[in-house]
């Protein structure tokens, strides 16, 4: 028996090649395969069956019923098809819709499509704001990112399910590594630490842990130079990812949570978060410290928080923010809450937020609001009676296919904890392009919010902050 177990470690150890740069991933014994999906991969004129996961939802308010996805690694574009096994196909489209890319019903049970290469991609057979049963396909890039072997401190996680715990602490120069196939059950946390990397192909669940409980998925407290990248975190029962201290990275994470407080990334100063996926149920990326980038990523807000969180309650200074190139595939709002805007604020502090610039937007499925950018008491905040404020925003080249149904709302609370100086140019909603303040559908109060500009126009003559970092 014992050998039969060292047997299939060792060939769940092995990932299996499709051509010489397509990887699958393995499946850890004892995982059950999706009832719902089988996908196959044709490359090379064969074909291959990644191994699909299915999570059912987890709260009464969830709009999704179930999450499917398959992570895999490629460097070229591949043909997929994918077979419904409890569904009949009579529809089929997939987001991005920038990627243009057209599915093909073969039959009521089978579909076919041409992914473009790597990315992160939502496979839909239903239509409207609310999708059921999502197909969600995660295309690493090849070759696969790895740690040396001449890593020092290296922690490495075979293929298999390893129970971690609730508080896998860091130290230090450690670099942990999630092979393809490995699944841990636990939580990473850390603190007071420099240099720390945990990478890999693998997935991060917290299943065992109930909503709210517990620590988040990752989280590392005044921690510096910091790297999160490549695996998949599921059932978070709070963030995905939560650090602060400076010089931080996230990159390429796949992000799946259902409860209320599963935000996906709040990062320190001088952060960067690219090519993320985002599938949570509150915030998914918090802009809070001071130069911030996030960039090229795919983000499906469920029904509480907001995709782009500019702030609850900050205190300090904290400025120079650039979002840029961001795919929101869906928003599924049903509620009028301050919390609940793509683009979002409600700060009640008495730190000062500014200088953000919003660029290269695309935004699917949002029947709810694009705006609510406020200063206000609030419950979890600290308001000082002097002082706060939200100010110096640039919202550029925005598009939203669908036309929200609630009136934007962009207002300062007094004129001491102001709402300021916010251009919004070139935003495209339904089709229209906002042309002044009227089509901008906005509660607003120009003695608290002084200096809001709408506007259509090519953007010859102005630039905004330049990246200098090569992460």
């Amino acid at each position: 028996m014992k050998r039969i177990k060292l047997i299939l470690c060792l060939l769940l150890s092995l990932s299996l090649h499709i051509s010489a740069q397509t990887v699958i991933y393995p499946m850890a014994p004892g995982l059950r395969a999706s009832p719902l999906y089988k996908v196959t991969l044709i490359d090379s004129g064969q074909a291959w069956t990644p191994p699909v996961y299915t999570d059912e939802a987890r709260w009464k308010t969830n709009r999704c019923q179930t999450t499917s996805w398959s992570n895999f690694a490629t460097s070229h574009s591949l043909k997929v098809r994918v077979t419904s096994l409890i569904q009949k196909i009579d529809t089929c489209h997939i987001l991005p819709r920038r990627h243009q890319i057209k599915c093909r019903i073969v039959n009521d049970s089978v579909a076919e499509f041409t992914l473009p290469g790597p990315g992160h991609y939502s496979v839909e057979f239903e239509q409207g704001v609310a999708i059921t049963h999502p197909l969600l396909l995660f295309a690493d890039s090849y070759p696969l990112r790895q740690p040396s072997r001449e890593t020092p401190e290296l922690i490495t996680f075979e293929a298999g399910i390893h129970h971690i715990g609730d508080n896998f602490r860091l130290k230090s120069n450690q670099t942990v590594f999630l092979k393809p196939g490995a699944y841990l059950k636990g939580q990473f946390t850390a603190e007071n630490a420099e240099n720390i990397t945990i990478m890999g192909q693998g997935i991060l669940s917290g299943e065992e842990y109930p909503a709210r409980s517990h620590n988040h998925m990752i989280s590392m407290k005044d921690c510096n130079n910091i790297l999160i990248e490549g695996i998949t975190i599921i059932n978070a029962p709070r963030y995905c990812v939560s650090l602060n201290g400076t010089n931080q990275i996230c990159r390429n994470l796949k992000m799946m949570g259902w409860w209320f407080s599963t935000d996906g990334i709040g990062i320190g100063s001088n952060g960067l978060i690219e090519d993320c996926f985002f599938k949570v149920n509150d915030d998914a990326i918090k802009l809070y410290r001071s130069n911030t980038i996030a960039r090229r990523c795919v983000i499906w807000q469920m029904e509480n928080g907001a995709p782009l969180q500019i702030g609850w309650n900050m205190p300090g200074y904290n400025s120079n923010f650039h979002v840029y190139d961001i795919d929101i595939i869906r928003v599924e709002h049903p509620w009028d809450n301050p919390n609940e805007a793509v683009f979002d604020a409600i700060h009640g502090s008495e730190g000062t937020m500014t200088q953000y610039v919003y660029e290269n937007i695309r935004i699917d499925n949002c029947e709810h609001r694009l705006f609510h950018l406020m200063t206000r008491p609030n419950r979890f905040g600290k308001w000082n009676p002097q002082k706060g404020e939200v100010s110096n925003l640039i919202f550029r080249d925005i598009e939203c296919y669908t036309q929200p149904r609630l009136k934007n709302i962009i207002m300062g609370h007094d004129t001491l904890h102001p709402v300021k100086n916010i251009l919004l140019e070139n935003i495209k909603v339904n089709g229209k392009v906002w042309a002044s303040p009227a089509d901008a559908n906005l509660i607003t109060n120009p003695k608290t919010t002084p200096g809001i500009t709408v506007k259509s126009s090519l953007t010859k003559g102005k630039t905004a902050p330049t990246d200098n970092r090569n992460k």
